[in-house]
């Protein structure tokens, strides 16, 4: 198999949903909430099977899984997720967790450097409980408060819909930079959508379009965090996998481009 430096890229750092559930019921999401859990040990028998194939592609040793982004449902619903997040870092692995910052089981990590949180926010205190539920505007913000006092990278996810963009330029926590996520349920104008794309940080980055090896918790492959199309599952080969989405890939541009605004509908 070769591999442009893009796919290099987007095999080195991939995407892993371990389940959907969430301990809210946020009115914007657009998860399944199916049940599906992966388990720790799931996680690291691909991780270990995988990162050993990278490597034997690469004379040089250095083609390997350099970092991994957790996202859900809220991962920290997961009992033994600190857990699983210690091995990996311990692995040399970089680590970003997307989370609501509701459920705070920071001091179970054991390297807050190598572990970036992104914590979503969806505008002002107002917009942001009217989503989320009263209070969590506060819980989440001394969620970050704490990940800040801890030695945590940390970024804000700023969901923008309807409602918070007229506020895109004046959510303000501690500082932080925002990454904005464009509402997939379709409440913004196109002329919002464009001016968020072009004007701001966006998920997924601009340079990289949205394809990336993304194991989810029915234990498929799947090219990208949204795509509904599997390329495999953890039983198969990685070589199988890895084929079946550069064929993805290749077959499906838009994918690769930057400029693409991934909207579910067109799954």
């Amino acid at each position: 198999m070769n591999f442009s430096k893009k796919i290099i890229s987007s095999l080195e750092n991939i995407y892993i949903s371990p389940l959907e559930l969430c301990n809210l019921n946020c009115k914007y999401c657009y998860t399944k909430k199916t049940k599906n859990i992966l388990t720790n040990q799931q996680i690291l028998r691909f991780i270990k099977k995988y990162n050993a194939f990278l490597k034997s592609r690469n004379h040089d040793k250095t083609f390997s899984l350099k970092s991994i982004i957790f996202c859900g449902g809220e991962v920290f619903t997961l009992k033994n997720f600190p857990r699983l997040v210690n091995n990996l870092i311990s692995k040399n692995i970089f680590i970003t967790i997307i989370t609501n910052g509701t459920i705070d089981n920071l001091n179970k990590i054991k390297d807050p450097k190598n572990c970036q949180l992104i914590v979503s926010f969806d505008g002002p205190k107002t917009i942001h409980d009217f989503n989320r539920g009263q209070g969590n505007f506060a819980k989440s913000k001394k969620f970050v408060q704490h990940a800040l006092k801890l030695g945590f990278p940390v970024e804000i996810f700023y969901l923008i819909t309807k409602e918070s963009y007229p506020y895109r330029d004046k959510l303000d926590i501690f500082g932080l930079q925002k990454t904005y996520l464009v509402d997939r349920l379709g409440s913004l104008t196109p002329f919002q959508i464009k001016d968020i794309r072009k004007n701001y940080p966006v998920y997924p980055p601009k340079k990289f379009g949205c394809a990336m090896l993304s194991l989810q918790s029915d234990a498929k492959f799947y090219p990208c965090c949204e795509s509904q199309k599997s390329i495999g599952s953890l039983s198969d080969s990685i070589s199988k996998i890895l084929l079946n989405y550069l064929s993805a890939y290749q077959n499906s541009p838009l994918c690769s481009d930057p400029n693409y605004f991934c909207n579910l509908k067109n799954d």
